[in-house]
């Protein structure tokens, strides 16, 4: 039977309340499936920053707002484990970039992996507009945020980071090892693959 793959949306900052209403905000995001949450952010360490929550319950200062449904899986608990797995090596905490590398594209990345569907692309618009406007007429943007569009994130999306040349235990994954090959049994709205 399929179950409910969730993108949960947080406000952080009360701006949200005006920005929302034009389609932007600045939001932090998870997504739920199987009544767990993961999310992504950042820290100084070449290990995960994927990090797990009760649903609807991320730490402060995010506020809940909604809940959007964007797919079905009928991936089993362990299955997805394993999809968390695989992605913990490509969303290492030293990764994590404000605008380019947030837990908005991780959720984006992992609502991929399991339903082949993409998340309400206003949950990370704001952010691609800041990096848009940074790249075409940083005039406009506040020194601030300027300053952090201009800070390379540390890795491609599509690559893996490699630490085979650390050997300190913080690159070690805080997940467990995926024990499947491949991502398989996905489907979209309608439960067909």
């Amino acid at each position: 039977m399929p179950t409910p793959v969730a993108v949960n949306v947080y406000d952080l900052h009360e701006y949200n309340d005006y920005a929302y209403l034009l389609g932007v905000g600045i939001f932090h995001s998870g997504l739920e499936v199987h009544g767990r949450e993961y999310a992504f952010g950042g820290h100084d360490h070449a290990s995960s920053g994927i990090f797990e929550t009760a649903p609807r319950e991320a730490p402060p200062p995010a506020r809940f707002r909604s809940t959007e449904i964007v797919g079905y899986t009928d991936m089993t608990p362990a299955e997805v484990a394993d999809v968390v797995a695989e992605l913990d090596h490509k969303f290492h905490g030293n990764t994590y970039h404000l605008l380019e590398r947030n837990c908005n594209v991780f959720v984006e990345a992992m609502c991929a992996e399991l339903t082949g569907l993409a998340p309400p692309p206003w949950v990370n618009r704001l952010a691609r507009i800041a990096v848009m406007a940074n790249q075409c007429a940083p005039c406009i943007l506040p020194a601030s945020v300027r300053a952090v569009a201009a800070t390379p994130s540390m890795a491609p999306l599509g690559g893996f980071v490699d630490d085979s040349d650390d050997d300190s235990d913080d690159d070690a994954p805080l997940l467990r090892t995926p024990q499947r090959p491949t991502m398989s049994k996905l489907s979209n709205r309608n439960g067909r693959a």
